[in-house]
């Protein structure tokens, strides 16, 4: 196969597989046409974030149970001045309360929190700093005004005095009294004004420490509440799985969250993702958790959950500030408390509804939504307090009114679509139908340009017959037949002119055959000619006319002297510069003498000087 044919042949493969990328667009259109709609579970409209993430679920079941821990400890600090001792603040039995916070979670259907041990018993040695600030000024005050101070202080000065020792002074503390208040994602958002004003049955105080390891040796502590019972709990995990690299995350309540003093925004838990980078074993014995992430002041008790909602570790210790290590107590320490005591941790009426019912919430299978739905509804009426339950409630019985339910047994296909939208494509997935439009236009109009800068620039001979030209598409021509008929074509048009030049008594020259021409060298495209500009296109098309022949080009002059050759040496033949050199035409372009039409712009070949007209 000649190199006109392969290139012809490549053209037809480009064609063809344009057609076949049109068709798989059509056929991926119709699929996406013909799909079920995508599960509803779209993380900026559905409360909950993205449900259908098993971990992203876990943690919207644990948050309820965790709870928000202030501690109160009413104190006073002895001043010891040369003139005498003094106790803060003045005034019988005035004391300063400090106030302290941390996290919680509860771990019993019967009233009973984990928490860390220094968040209800906190060390003397980190209160006695915190006392010394609280109480500069009074001791600012009474330095300046009853000790006459020259020059005078300042609260600041006192407090690093204090701090130093000079002068010295002694602390003195009530016993810790601790509040556990449940959080907004429990309770919904409050309309109390301050904190002074919560309702008494959304808090309580702690009765008793059930049990405890000291800030010194593992930090953990197991507290009980009155009237709390059948609350939502989590369940204590084997911290002995944790790896280093594994993703936890902990939820809390850190200080630096509090961005407002309504009780709103200071009963909303933060939850933030931590890595854990160690396990570790302190002096004491104890095993630790290093981690590194987002872990501050206002965590410690916090739970550590696991990828299934499990506790695996309480958030205890750090260094301060950014890109600090901080320091989690392994689950099985408290476990080894719950043992201790012998407490029950098995989930109570309302844990298993609530997992039940999120986890249905949460599903794909066909009829979840009526499902959840009423299970909502069940926990809403039975447990009023639980108004955090409300917009999971409202989303689900807005879902079930276009959820379909079948009268059999239910099935895993996932069939639903988010509230108010059709069970069609068209109302769900458009963006998808849009993008299915883009692409195959963007198909088509590929291959069309392709394939018009691959075709010839002129249209291509398709056919002669009976002295007339019928044209063809570029797709549908076999170069070899093509080849065959412009031979053929030469031939009958040489065979004319030699009679007339035997009439008018000149014959012609005898050139080198055409199809020697062609055999001797491959065909050169307008790209490959050394006298045009390189470009991409295809093979080069010798003439293109719609519908009638022109007058053939008039070859050159004869020599005045030349031998008639004889009937058996008559040939279809050319000037000899059909094989060699391109020349110029008027229309600018470079062509062969024997062409009847430019390759570039389709024009006629130029008339001889003198033409003679025959009859086709």
């Amino acid at each position: 196969m000649n190199k006109k044919a392969m290139l012809s042949l490549t053209g037809d493969k480009r064609l063809r597989l344009l057609r076949i990328a049109f068709v798989v667009g059509i056929i991926t259109l119709l699929s996406f046409i013909m799909a079920p709609g995508v599960p509803s579970a779209y993380a900026d409209e559905v409360p909950g974030g993205n449900i259908t993430d098993p971990g992203v679920r876990a943690v919207d079941i644990a948050q309820p149970a965790v709870v928000r821990i202030i501690t109160f400890i009413n104190s006073t600090l002895t001043v010891h001045f040369s003139s005498g001792d003094v106790t803060f603040p003045q005034g019988g039995n005035a004391a300063y309360q400090l106030v302290l916070s941390g996290s919680g979670t509860f771990i019993s259907a019967h009233g009973d929190l984990l928490t860390a041990d220094h968040v209800v018993a906190p060390p003397t040695t980190d209160l006695d700093s915190f006392l010394q600030q609280v109480a500069a000024q009074d001791v600012a005050n009474y330095m300046n005004t009853t000790l006459h101070a020259n020059p005078q202080v300042t609260a600041t000065q006192v407090a690093q005095s204090l701090a130093s020792g000079q002068p010295p002074s002694t602390s003195h503390y009530n016993p810790p009294q601790s509040r556990v208040y449940l959080s907004t994602e429990y309770t919904g958002p409050l309309n109390a004004p301050d904190f002074q004003s919560i309702p008494s049955n959304l808090f309580a105080n702690v009765d008793r420490i059930e049990a405890q390891s000291s800030f010194t040796n593992q930090d953990v502590a197991i507290i009980h509440v009155s009237n709390m019972d059948d609350m939502a709990m989590v369940q204590l995990g084997d911290s002995s799985g944790v790896q280093a690299q594994d993703t936890l995350k902990i939820i809390g309540f850190p200080g630096n969250g509090d961005v407002s003093v309504k009780p709103t925004n200071l009963l909303t838990s933060s939850i933030n993702q931590i890595f854990v980078s160690s396990i570790k074993t302190t002096d004491t014995g104890a095993p630790v958790i290093q981690v590194g992430g987002n872990v501050e002041h206002g965590d410690s008790g916090g739970p550590a959950l696991d990828s299934g909602g499990n506790v695996v570790g309480i958030v205890s210790f750090g260094s301060n500030g950014p890109g600090s290590t901080s320091f989690l107590q392994v689950s099985n320490s408290a476990r080894m408390l719950v043992q201790s005591i012998g407490l029950n941790t098995t989930p109570g009426a309302f844990q298993k509804g609530w997992s039940q019912a999120f986890n249905d919430y949460g599903a794909t299978a066909q009829g979840h939504w009526h499902k959840a739905a009423q299970e909502f509804q069940q926990l809403a009426t039975r447990y009023p307090l639980f108004k955090a339950i409300t917009p999971f409630l409202n989303y689900a019985q807005k879902q079930a009114q276009n959820e379909r339910v079948s009268t059999g047994q239910p099935t895993a296909t996932p069939t639903t679509q988010p509230a108010g939208a059709s069970s069609s494509f068209l109302s769900n997935s458009w963006p998808l139908l849009i993008g299915g439009l883009v692409v195959i236009l963007g198909v088509v109009l590929f291959g069309a340009l392709v394939f018009r800068r691959r075709s010839p620039k002129p249209a291509v001979v398709g056919g002669i017959g009976n002295g007339r030209v019928y044209s063809s598409s570029p797709a549908q021509q076999v170069q070899s037949d093509h080849q065959g008929r412009l031979d053929k074509e030469q031939g009958d048009r040489q065979g004319r002119l030699d009679k007339e030049g035997d009439r008018q008594g000149r014959p012609y020259n005898t050139p080198t055959p055409l199809t020697s021409s062609y055999s001797q060298r491959p065909v050169m495209s307008q790209s490959q000619s050394n006298n045009q500009p390189q470009s991409n296109d295809a093979i080069t098309a010798f003439g293109a006319p719609s519908s009638t022949w022109p007058s053939p080009p008039a070859p050159r002059p004869a020599p005045p002297a030349s031998p008639t050759p004889r009937p058996s040496e008559a040939f279809p033949t050319m000037p000899s510069n059909s094989s060699g050199n391109l020349v110029p035409w008027p229309c600018g372009h470079m062509n062969r003498p024997i062409a009847r039409f430019c390759s570039v712009c389709g024009e006629p070949a130029p008339q001889p000087p003198t033409i003679r007209r025959y009859e086709q």
